[in-house]
């Protein structure tokens, strides 16, 4: 794993929190009062949920991630691109055990320090510390992360998922799908390659490309739902059991 790389998106995470509010990010997993419920609820309602409060603050973002809770509550959740643990220190409350795992040695470092004890956060590079994981992950999810993945990224985070899912295990993944009455940002192709200049710019996916991603891999598509509001094409893929 380059160190550039993650130098750019510890850069990234820095211009963030001089731009937007960082409170939600700091505030530690023991100071979260539940306030919802996702059991048994759908992927929509799930997306929409604002699951934990802060006394003196309100209501944090909601979790905006296309998972049933039937997929998160009690189960064993994997997050790619989990910054600086913002939905694992909320759903290591609700989950049997979350591995978090970034490019942002930064961002890791304030999950680190923010979330409960059964939770993990590990640097991409770092895959001999990912092999004790392998094959006991229920669901992989990703909070506003596929959209910056381009299409050769992809196939390294299907790899990633053979190794760590069980048979029949998910990925619920969130791409980019353009609404043309809203403004854009920097918007490539699926097999465009990564754009240097802006490591945050989004990648889009048409539906092919989806399923050629998951046929090369061995995963199957169980489901692609389009919500043009939320300028998303979640998809959700299933890892196919071994014969």
């Amino acid at each position: 794993m380059s160190s550039s790389l993650t130098d750019k998106w510890d850069r990234e995470w820095l211009a963030y929190f001089l731009t937007e509010d960082p409170k939600p990010f700091f505030f530690a997993h023991d100071q979260l009062k539940r306030t919802a419920e996702i059991r048994h609820q759908m992927p929509i309602e799930v997306y929409h949920t604002s699951l934990f409060e802060v006394e003196g603050f309100g209501a944090l973002p909601p979790l905006c991630i296309w998972a049933s809770g039937d997929e998160l509550i009690d189960k064993r959740i994997l997050e790619l691109g989990c910054g600086p643990g913002l939905l694992g220190k909320q759903l290591g409350q609700v989950a049997a055990a979350y591995l978090g795992i970034d490019y942002s040695r930064f961002a890791l470092q304030i999950a680190t320090l923010t979330s409960p004890n059964n939770c993990t956060y590990l640097h991409l590079s770092e895959l001999d510390a990912m092999s004790p994981y392998a094959g006991t992950i229920d669901t992989m999810v990703g909070r506003f992360f596929f959209i910056h993945q381009n299409y050769q990224n992809l196939m390294w985070i299907f790899q990633l998922a053979t190794m760590l899912l069980k048979p029949n295990g998910r990925i619920c993944a969130d791409f980019y799908l353009a609404n043309p009455a809203m403004p854009q940002g920097i918007v490539h192709p699926a097999r465009a390659e990564l754009d240097a200049r802006y490591p945050s710019c989004a990648f889009a996916y048409t539906v092919p490309d989806i399923e050629k991603a998951a046929a090369a891999r061995g995963f199957a598509v169980e489901s692609v739902m389009d919500q043009i509001d939320l300028q998303r094409r979640f998809a959700v893929f299933v890892k196919k059991a071994v014969a």
